[in-house]
């Protein structure tokens, strides 16, 4: 947690900096008083559950790979660590004070307005907001697959996984120094970007053309039957467009190749040109 920041970003004005023991405010006007808002502790991190939580919804987890902390939304506490434990009343049981401020003073005039400070900058940060909760994007979804992993152990990971990705008929590494690791390749899909839910295959998409499409008219339309007379031959671009609405060239296409057969229709129908019968240069072209 390297970040340091400006509260409304002009000099003057109160600077926040997270900390590896939580998250430093710098009051403003020169009157030098720090406030270390204390982050989550040990047993405040366990009981938020973040791995679980995340490692119950795949769909999450690559969110969480792909965009950072604020894909998680509602699952981040609402109440910083310092709220929570001041309401828990952590400091009687030993636990260090929610809050420190440099002057000395267990209950100063300081505290609440680097508490405000420091709230503002919670509430704006869904970065800081997870490190101050104890976790980086990565190390979390790290931590969800160690949940996965715990939850469905393998007697032999590596042969399963080698099973999956090549067939029973795969070659099995001859030491294990060879190639990367489980975890490894892993962590290199994530990274890239490639831990996703594939889109559809080309076998899945289930799309009947019938008669109706053939003229250009959408199923169910009262002239369906009927095809179109107050336009050029060949396919009509507007049940195309409802079929395929991410490609927008494909009744283009189709039309040029209609458009095509035609043209070589109507040339064998009138058959070869005079003279053409015995010479090669005559030929129909196929």
């Amino acid at each position: 947690m390297k970040r340091r920041q400006e509260d409304g970003g002009e000099a003057g004005k109160a600077r926040v900096e997270p900390v590896l023991e939580g998250l430093r405010v710098e009051l403003p006007g020169g009157r030098g008083a720090r406030v270390l808002l204390r982050a989550c502790s040990t047993a405040m991190r366990e009981q938020l559950e973040l791995p679980l939580q995340v490692s119950r919804q795949p769909l999450l987890l690559a969110r969480l790979l792909e965009e950072g902390a604020g894909a998680l939304g509602d699952l981040l506490p609402a109440s910083p660590p310092w709220r929570m434990a001041a309401e828990g009343d952590s400091a009687a049981a030993g636990a260090p004070l929610a809050a420190a401020c440099s002057c000395g003073e267990a209950a100063c005039g300081h505290l609440p307005e680097a508490m405000a400070i420091g709230e503002a900058a919670w509430a704006a940060d869904a970065g800081l907001r997870l490190a101050l909760v104890g976790w980086a994007p990565e190390a979390l979804a790290d931590a969800a697959l160690a949940c996965w992993a715990a939850a469905q152990p393998l007697p032999e990971p590596e042969a399963a996984l080698r099973a999956y990705a090549g067939g029973p008929d795969a070659p099995q590494r001859s030491t294990r120094g060879e190639g990367p690791h489980l975890a490894e390749w892993l962590a290199d899909m994530a990274g890239q970007g490639h831990l996703h839910l594939p889109g559809p295959r080309f076998h899945d998409v289930a799309a009947g053309l019938r008669e109706e499409f053939r003229h250009g008219t959408p199923p169910g339309s009262v002239s369906a039957a009927q095809p179109r007379l107050d336009r050029e031959p060949g396919p009509d671009a507007a049940p195309w467009a409802a079929l395929l609405p991410g490609v927008s060239g494909a009744a283009k296409g189709l039309e040029l190749v209609a458009a095509r057969v035609r043209e070589r229709a109507a040339e064998l129908a009138a058959g070869p040109p005079p003279g053409a019968a015995g010479s090669p240069k005559g030929k129909i072209r196929r």
